[in-house]
């Protein structure tokens, strides 16, 4: 008799339960900023939504600089791939790190170079150095043509800064909008220079060693790859306790499980 009552009560919960999740109001969470951090972020919500079925999140890849700006205005989360100013922090936003990414100097496949150092890196960005000829050793030739992000880009801010080229651009760079752009752009160039999201890389184009050290999450986990930098999602002052539980999930053992499972690194 025990065995029945205990297990009446324990279909009445499952079934109380499921009521409560069927029933709680549907909650939209806009998201934006960031294109480097949006592919994480579209894993983050499809996993989320499935086992929240009221919650709905659209995601816009619009570069970091949006994400900040909006984030608590346009967006209830705001996306950056980079530290934030003094200034921007003194606007009272909440920063949580979601993850860590390198930053990956990308060629074509068909493009022999494998290694550059960091100093051969910005000669190329400010345009001290312009062919392979100057860099492969004479294994390949060509005028080299540089891609870059947009100026808003926060993959763009933390690749200047650790390449130490702030404002340096040469003339006449490409400068896309987003990952996928430059990707593209690489694929159909085979003498096409740029840099993505480290958890972007994939085998349609090809990331170089960086001063003899492979681009990979282990070299950037043990210090050895340095172009890394930090994942960040924001808040404003007034924020929804539906976008508060998204963020707590993300930073959670699920969350995380997703991001060391694709390419990029767990924060815990």
């Amino acid at each position: 008799m025990k065995i029945k009552i205990a297990a009446i009560l324990m279909a009445v919960l499952t079934v109380t339960s499921v009521f409560a999740q069927r029933n709680r109001a549907n909650y939209t969470i806009e998201v934006g900023g960031s294109t480097s951090v949006t592919p994480l972020m579209e894993l983050f919500s499809a996993t989320y939504k499935a086992n929240n079925a009221h919650i709905q999140v659209n995601i816009n890849g619009t570069g970091s600089g949006d994400g900040i700006r909006n984030a608590g205005v346009l967006y209830q989360v705001g996306m950056s791939s980079r530290d934030l100013t003094p200034e921007e922090k003194g606007q009272g936003l909440r920063e949580v790190v979601v993850a860590i990414d390198g930053i990956a100097v990308i060629v074509n496949n068909s493009n022999p170079v494998s290694n550059l150092t960091i100093e051969q890196i910005r000669g190329i960005y400010t345009g001290e150095i312009t062919d392979w000829s100057q860099v492969s050793g004479g294994a390949k030739r060509g005028r080299i043509a540089v891609i870059s992000r947009e100026a808003a880009s926060g993959t763009r801010g933390a690749f200047e800064e650790f390449v130490g080229f702030q404002g340096r651009l040469v003339r006449g760079a490409n400068e896309t909008t987003s990952t996928g752009a430059i990707k593209a752009s690489i694929a159909q160039n085979p003498d096409a220079i740029g840099y993505i999201s480290l958890g972007s890389v994939d085998d349609t184009i090809k990331a170089l060693q960086v001063g003899s050290v492979a681009a990979t999450t282990g070299n950037v986990q043990n210090g050895t790859y340095r172009l890394a930098r930090p994942f960040i999602v924001l808040t404003g002052a007034n924020v929804h306790a539906e976008s508060t539980a998204f963020i707590n999930w993300m930073t959670g053992s699920d969350g995380q499980r997703i991001v060391s499972s694709n390419g990029w690194i767990p924060v815990r």
